[in-house]
């Protein structure tokens, strides 16, 4: 695997600060992180963004991870405004139906293992996303909200995944039902690192992708959209490509 970073220009597609006429619809801009000093950064706003939600404590420098972090077929994203870190975001796939394991979520989520035969290509798990807790604008935290599950849905069919499963906040629940037709995967349940109860969501991708469309064309993931995430998932579609290989034969 490659030490490089590489940026590639999939933008958000309108202004992410509205009130600031410095921004434009290109502002955004998003990475596969690979080197240690660009994984550090991200662990880093991780952690700052967790310790503003009081998840964990305030320690200046520390960085928040977990042994996921770290599986051959987990991709960790920044996004990037003018060159500055603003988020970031984990995706983890799995391409076997019985085998969960590099999902974070499984263990938490038991009922998982009952809609695994729904996904014959298997699942990614979107998590870990965070942004930047000194970033007050609303608006602009929103469509970077946006940016990052319209990334996340590129990178899935980049992929060719089956499901998209999100452990989410009550508060996001009824978007992401309401904008991507995900449906509610058993009960909530205590997912670190947070003390409150996360509902697990899942949906089919194909028609996450066109509900998305047809609610919100911000959401619309072209062809262009696909193969440039395809490029920038290249370092570690092997594995991702190796494990589909093995499902299918079985």
């Amino acid at each position: 695997m490659s030490d490089t970073s590489e940026l590639v220009p999939f933008r958000a597609r309108r202004a992410p600060n509205p009130f600031d006429p410095r921004n434009n619809a290109d502002a955004f801009e998003i990475r596969l992180l690979l080197r240690p000093s660009d994984l550090s950064d991200a662990l880093r706003l991780r952690h700052r963004a967790y310790a503003d939600h009081g998840h964990v404590p305030h320690i200046d420098g520390a960085e928040y991870r977990d042994a996921h972090d770290d599986y051959p077929t987990t991709a960790l994203f920044g996004a990037y405004d003018d060159g500055r870190l603003v988020a970031c975001m984990r995706l983890c796939f799995s391409m076997s139906g019985d085998d969960l394991a590099a999902l974070p979520c499984a263990p938490y989520y038991p009922a998982l293992a009952g809609i695994a035969a729904n996904a014959p290509h298997g699942f990614v798990e979107v998590s870990r996303l965070a942004i930047e807790p000194g970033i007050g604008n609303t608006s602009y935290r929103a469509t970077l909200y946006g940016y990052m599950v319209r990334a996340a849905l590129a990178a899935a069919r980049a992929a060719g995944v089956s499901r998209i499963v999100v452990a989410t906040r009550p508060d996001w629940v009824a978007t992401y039902k309401h904008l991507l037709s995900f449906e509610q995967v058993g009960e909530p349940a205590l997912y670190p690192p947070g003390d409150m109860p996360i509902t697990l969501l899942s949906g089919n991708l194909e028609d996450a992708s066109k509900r998305a469309f047809m609610r919100n064309r911000f959401f619309r993931v072209s062809d262009g959209d696909i193969a440039l995430m395809r490029r920038l998932l290249s370092p570690i579609l092997p594995p991702i490509q190796a494990a589909v290989a093995t499902a299918s034969t079985r």
